[in-house]
């Protein structure tokens, strides 16, 4: 079933966009059907929608917990994970 992920990147705009570009490639190649990030307060918040939430968990701990690790950011502590009817794309 799919899933939406949310969650606030504790990261200012340059680090988010510097990150953005490494790990958008991977993590469709990993299954993400739909990202978006948007400014929020000193953060980045970000929704996306994954096939499984398999999928997600994979990318999450995989290539996208290791792209934060080596730039020292922490990983996000709201992420949010809810099953969805469907996640169709136009």
């Amino acid at each position: 079933m799919a899933v939406m992920v949310t969650m606030t990147m504790n990261m200012d705009e340059a680090t988010y966009q510097g990150l953005h570009s490494q790990l958008l490639s991977m993590a469709r190649s990993a299954g993400m059907l739909f990202h978006s990030g948007r400014v929020e307060g000193d953060g980045i918040a970000v929704v996306d929608f994954w096939p499984s939430e398999e999928a997600w968990q994979s990318f999450a701990s995989g290539p996208m917990a290791e792209g934060m690790k080596a730039t020292g950011i922490a990983p996000p502590d709201d992420v949010t994970v809810t099953p969805v009817l469907d996640a169709d794309g136009a």
